[in-house]
Parts: structure tokens; sequence; C-alpha cells
């Protein structure tokens, strides 16, 4: 008994120690561009801001005519939700609305209708949510025009259409909605609403904004009420935002007793923040204490328990895995070392490819190859054939979607399609090397399945099972190198043309998954069986397609790719080939493949984020480059992506940006194409390396540095063109600018590191 008291007054003072070392954390949602997405950044204390997920989008706009997404405001539900609507689109009756658990991984986004029953209405912008613990109710406010409806006001030309006031919806679930009414009707053109309680009282405060512009207003003001279902007095407070700045976008927010509202001087291009020490009272202009990511616009600020932000201070982007256009990959991991197979695109169609290589990472994030690993092919020259209407033609041999490698008996085995120039054949051969990263024998009798795809199984048993497209599959021979018996269809629910097939068992359930469609509208379906790799297979009762594109984290068409199961975290690992930029410049991702306890696999929402380290991090030095500025002698245009809404960057900054997504890419017409990197001031450079474009193409370049931009000296060289990625060139130089110069090969870095140590 003694002991069991003590045992719970120790538990009481830990509890209490732990509660006490919390620390309140604010975050800000805001938008930068209008179709950007959603934008976090975190504060302690209301008044320094820093931006997370390195400032980049967190979420991007499918919704509205428009694709917007302005004005993001958030609210927590009782149930730990996060519910967000914005503004979708200029000119709609619409708003947008997801939600997630994290404010990472979000729901399919939805749009809902709040004006549709208002034909005449105009717009429906700066959508707010407040939740009323005491109602239980969600209350969703926005501003609208309805031409000829409300009080008019005086107006200049420009603005002579809007006359807004604040029209309100409720809901409990975000599925039904009450009717539409009139929120706040004051006696002047009202825009940007945005509520707060205040701590002591219970009261609510509302800050909105006069639009009038004759004369101008564009002020800020408060007004308050002591329940939300009695609505708020149109007798507003005199303006609380600085004499003659033009603001919008209020957020309100208390951190302790303070009340601050933070608020957009957009004509001023910077953003302010007024507080007050008695609950809106008295105001006093601090923006000179505010400190606030660049670009920032309306939103909202809130807060969360510091379990939220942990995960949101460690988020990176860890898709794609390699910085290269490669598709169809499957990875393997012998000993410490895992390996990714691969196609590797040119952005030259499915008639050429670059050279086959073998990826290789300790960590599962930092990828390197060192020269093929298929000998006796040149990939880039064109053989001449005539095709079947007597035409002569050019084409090239290809090496198209290794599956996954395995071992047997010493020797490591690749089943890969090698497609010939006049593409007669296409079948999956079996190719055997001495380790992983080969040098991989072709034998032209090797053929082990007739058809492209092939993708081996091997059973606990030591059986393996050969799958390939269409649904075909069969038993492999005892030596895995030939088919043993007939070929096999699996049955599937969905029909239609169908590639990349994967089987793989767990917990004694065997899954086989399969692509559909294609490009931009690839997507992945399953079946199950308990009773072998090739017979039994049953459809989930609901959801066997399991991954879709998902526009909102801006991944479309994931296709082609492969299950790798990891023993230290018992998970499997979804691979998976993205669009890209359209026809072959896919890149690979992988994110986590998680089960229902029934075995059915649960709907994967593809991301950028990715499955990240799976072992010790091979590369912990800080990367210099991330804090430097990046100057080209030239700068690709940017590239509209057809049938997905993406664009293409190619700037000059991308190459320090730390993302295996994006490049800089120099003009055409640039013959000298070169990098520079700045890193702001004079420090020491041990090393540096970079990942070029079309690597397993080969690259010449040379490297100099400078302390002052001015006098140059050479630090590296690479003579002769080699396929490598990354290059490296060690320097042990104090200077603060680095040049690359790229001699030959595609004109493109996908990312320059720099290092200390």
């Amino acid at each position: 008994m003694f002991t069991r008291r003590i045992l719970t007054v120790l538990v009481t003072i830990a509890l209490a120690v732990a509660d006490m070392q919390a620390r309140d954390v604010y975050l800000f949602s805001y938008f930068v561009g209008q179709s950007d997405g959603l934008h976090l950044a975190y504060s302690y204390d209301g008044l320094q801001w820093t931006a997370l997920n390195d400032g980049r989008s967190m979420l991007t706009p499918t919704v509205g005519n428009d694709r917007l997404m302005r004005d993001p405001s958030i609210v927590q539900g009782p149930d730990g939700t996060f519910h967000m609507v914005w503004t979708s689109s200029w000119n709609d009756q619409i708003i947008g609305y997801a939600s997630s658990r994290d404010l990472i991984h979000w729901s399919e986004q939805r749009a809902i209708p709040v004006m549709k029953h208002e034909p005449q209405a105009l717009n429906a912008w700066a959508p707010e949510l407040f939740y009323d613990e005491p109602s239980h109710t969600y209350y969703i406010y926005w501003a609208t025009t309805i031409p000829g409806r409300h009080k008019p006001v005086a107006s200049t030309e420009r603005e002579k259409q809007w006359n807004h006031r604040i029209y309100y919806c409720t809901t409990q679930d975000f599925q039904t909605f009450s009717e539409t009414k009139m929120f706040f009707n004051p006696d002047f053109n009202v825009i940007d609403a945005a509520i707060v309680r205040q701590p002591k009282s219970g009261r609510l405060l509302m800050v909105v904004k006069n639009e009038n512009s004759l004369p101008a207003e564009k002020n800020l003001r408060v007004t308050t009420t002591k329940r939300i279902a009695k609505g708020f007095p149109t007798k507003v407070s005199a303006p609380i935002s600085p004499k003659d700045i033009w603001c919008e976008g209020p957020a309100p927010l208390y951190v302790g007793d303070t009340l601050y509202v933070y608020f957009d001087m957009y004509r001023n291009h910077r953003y302010g923040v007024v507080r007050s020490l008695d609950d809106g009272k008295t105001w006093q202009d601090v923006s000179d204490q505010l400190q606030i990511p660049s670009g920032i616009r309306h939103g909202t600020a809130f807060r969360v328990d510091d379990a939220v932000l942990k995960p949101l201070l460690g988020l990176h982007e860890y898709n794609p895995l390699i910085p290269d256009h490669i598709a169809d990959g499957s990875v393997s991991k012998f000993g410490d070392t895992y390996y990714m197979y691969a196609t590797t695109d040119l952005d030259k169609g499915l008639e050429q490819c670059g050279a086959p290589v073998v990826w290789q990472s300790k960590d599962f994030v930092n990828w390197s190859f060192e020269g093929s690993h298929i000998q006796g092919f040149d990939w880039h020259q064109p053989f001449s054939y005539t095709d079947k209407k007597g035409k002569q033609r050019d084409g090239y041999w290809r090496y198209w979607a290794p599956g996954r490698v395995v071992e047997k008996d010493g020797k490591y085995l690749l089943y890969v399609t090698l497609v010939s120039p006049d593409e007669a054949k296409m079948p999956t051969y079996v190719l055997e090397g001495d380790c992983p990263t080969g040098p991989f024998r072709f034998d032209s009798t090797a053929v082990v399945c007739p058809d492209i795809d092939g993708e081996p199984f091997i059973d606990d048993n030591g059986k393996g099972y050969i799958f390939w497209r269409r649904r075909h599959a069969a038993r492999l021979s005892a030596d895995w190198r030939s088919t043993d018996g007939e070929t096999v269809s699996i049955p599937t629910r969905q029909g239609g043309y169908s590639e990349g097939p994967i089987c793989f068992k767990r917990k004694g359930i065997y899954y086989y998954l399969y692509t559909l469609s294609g490009r931009e509208n690839y997507h992945y379906a399953y079946m199950m069986s308990k009773e072998g790799p090739l017979a039994g297979y049953q459809a989930p009762a609901q959801g066997d397609i399991f991954l879709v594109s998902a526009p909102g984290n801006n991944v479309w068409g994931p296709g082609h790719g492969n299950v790798f199961y990891d023993e230290a975290t018992d998970r499997y690992a979804m691979l998976y080939l993205e669009y890209g930029d359209g026809g072959t410049t896919r890149q690979m991702y992988a994110n986590w493949l998680d089960f229902n306890d029934d075995g059915t696999i649960r709907q994967l929402i593809p991301d950028s984020y990715g499955v990240g380290y799976l072992a010790t991090p091979q590369e912990q030095r800080p990367n210099l480059a991330l804090q430097a500025k990046f100057k080209a002698s030239s700068e690709r245009k940017d590239r509209q992506v057809k049938t997905v809404y993406r664009v293409r960057s190619y700037r000059a900054s991308l190459a320090g940006d730390g993302s295996n997504g994006t490049y800089w890419q120099a003009a055409d017409e640039d013959a000298t194409p070169t990098l520079t990197m700045d890193l702001g001031r004079v420090q020491h450079v041990a090393e540096t390396c970079f990942y070029p474009l079309h690597p397993t193409e080969g690259h010449r370049w040379h490297l100099a540095y400078s302390a002052d931009g001015q006098s140059w000296t050479e630090c590296g060289r690479q003579s002769e063109p080699v396929a490598r990625s990354p290059h490296r060139a060690s320097i042990g130089q104090d200077l603060r600018f680095l040049r690359l110069t790229i001699d030959q090969g595609a004109p493109g870095i996908w990312e320059w590191k720099a290092y200390s140590k």
C-alpha cells in the first residue's frame, strides 16, 4: 500500500512537471500566391513567427473555377480534427473545404455551395470558421455581394459593383449545413470578419474590415456579443488599425491575456499587428516587434497542443526519392544497403531511354550511382530497321521496368524487359550478376516470360513465381530462371488494360496489385488470396482501388512501382511512379502502405513527405547551400504541364531548395551553362557535391571558387564525361562563391550542396 501511494505521488509530480514544461504553441495559416496553396508558420509568443515546411505549400487547391486557396481559416474541433475553409474563386458561389488530423495529411477537397441559392450573388470571399462550444456547432461566415440587396454606400468607380455583407451557415459534421442567412449587416461595405472568444468574460469579439471606398476607410473595427446565436451589434468601434494604412485579413489571437490582431497592410506589402491588454477596449500598434514570414497573406492564427507542432517541425519532403527522371522502380535490400532498379527517362518518349543504372543508399534518403550495371549494349546508338509498312526507321535498345532483384545460391537475379530497336521483341529476361550492382550478364536465350513488366515473387517456402502485364502469371522453375507450368490469368474486379503487377505476402495473405489506366490517370487496385500466389483471389468488399492521384498534394498518376517490406519497422512501403511533367519525365515516390485489422489495404493518399529515413542518416553534415543564393547564366522558360494543374519552373534557386523534385536548367541557347552559389559571407567549405540533370548520360564540368566574386581559382574538374550522381569535389578553402560550369551533358542541376567539414 505504501509503495503504491509513493508511486502515485511520483506520477502526479511527474505529470505536473511535464505540464509546467509544456509551452503554448500558436500556428498561423496563410497564403502566398493566389493558387500556391496552404502555408503554416508557428510561434511561442505571438510575435516571432517561423515558416514551417521550409516555407513551401502544404496543400494545393483543386476546387473552384479559379482554383484559388486564399484566406485559409482553420479551427480544431473537440475531437482533434482540424477543419479548413478558404476562398476558392473570385466570382463563384462556393467556398473550399478540407479536414486533417495532423495538418499534414488532408482529406479530399470539397466545394461547399454556400451561395448557390442566390443566382445573383457575385462571390463568396474570406470564409472563416468558429466553433461554438455551448451548442457544439461550427459557424461558417463569409462576405458576399448581391447587387441591389443592401443599403447603397458611396463607392469609387472601380469598386462600385461591390457592396458586401457577412452571411453564415452552421454545421456539426461538415456533411449537412443549415440554410444560409444574414450574419452581419451594418451600414457600410464589410468584409473579412473574424471572431475570437475572450478568455475571462467568455464574450465574443469580432473584427471586421470597413471596405468603404468613398471616402476610403479600408480599416479594422470591432464589435462584441455574449452569444453568437444572438448576432453582433452593427455599431462598431473606431478603427483599431493604424491611421491612413489600408489593411485587410484580420486574424485575432489571445496569447495569455494579450489579444493580438494581425493584418495585411496590402498596399505596403507587409504585415502588421495591434494588441490589447484590456480585451479590446484600447489598442497599441506593435508592428515593429513582429517578425513574420515574407509574402504572408490573409489567414488565421490559432493555438494548438505542442504534440501537434512536433511532427510539423520535423516535416521534410522526401518525395521524390531520387533526383532524376526514373520510373517503374523497385527496391531490394542486401546487407545494410538499399538498391533501386528503375527505367531511366530522358524526356524523349518511350522510343529512347537513358542508360540503366543501380541507385544505392544506406538510409533510403541519400542515393547515388556510379556507371551502368548492364554490359554489351549501346543505349545511345540508333539502329536502322524496316517497319511493317516497308519504311526505314531508327530505333534504340531500351531497358524497361526492372523487377525486384532476388538472391539465389550466391547469385543475384535481375528480371527486366529489354526492348529491341525494332520492337519485334519485348520479353522479360533474367540476368545474372555476382553482386547487387552487377555487372549483370545478358543471355538472349534467358527469356523468363514473353511480355513486359516481369515481377518475381518468392514465397516463404522458397518457391518462385513470375507476374507480368495483362494479369498473367506462372510458377518459376526450381532455379527461378524460367517458368514451370501453365500461364494463369489473375481474376480482378476492375477490367481494362493493366501493367506493373506486384505480388507480396503479409500475415498469410497474398496480395496482387495491378495498375489501371495510364499517364495522369494511372492508379492501383488489388486482390487478396489465402490459397496461394496464383489462385483464390477475391476483391475486398469495399475499396479495391487504393491509390489514385491526390491533386491537393500535387501528386498525379501514381503508377508502376513495387512494395518494399522494411524489417526494422515491420511496415510496407508502396513505391510508385509520379506523372512528372508528362511523357517520360517521371519520378519515383514512396509512402507507407497501411492495413486494416482484416488485412484489407487502407486508402493511400500519396504525398511529397514520403517515408523518410529507414536507417541512420549517412550524411549528417549541415548543408550550407540551403542558406545560399544562386545565380545562373540563363534559365529555361517556365513550362505549363498539359492535362494536370502544374507549372514547372527552372529557376537557379531550385538547385539549393533541398528538394529532389525541382531543378535549375539553362536555356537551350546557352553555350556555357553556369551556376553560381553565394554563401553570403566567407566560410570554410571542405567539400561540395551536385546532382546533374540526366546523370546517366555523362557530364564534363569545371568548378571555381572566390572570396569576393572577382578573383576566381579553379578547384575541381571532370575532364572526361562520366555517368554518376552525385559528382563530388574536395575543396578545403575559405570562400564565399562557388561557380560550376557544365562543359558537356544536360545543362541542369537537381541539387547542389556544400559542406564545411
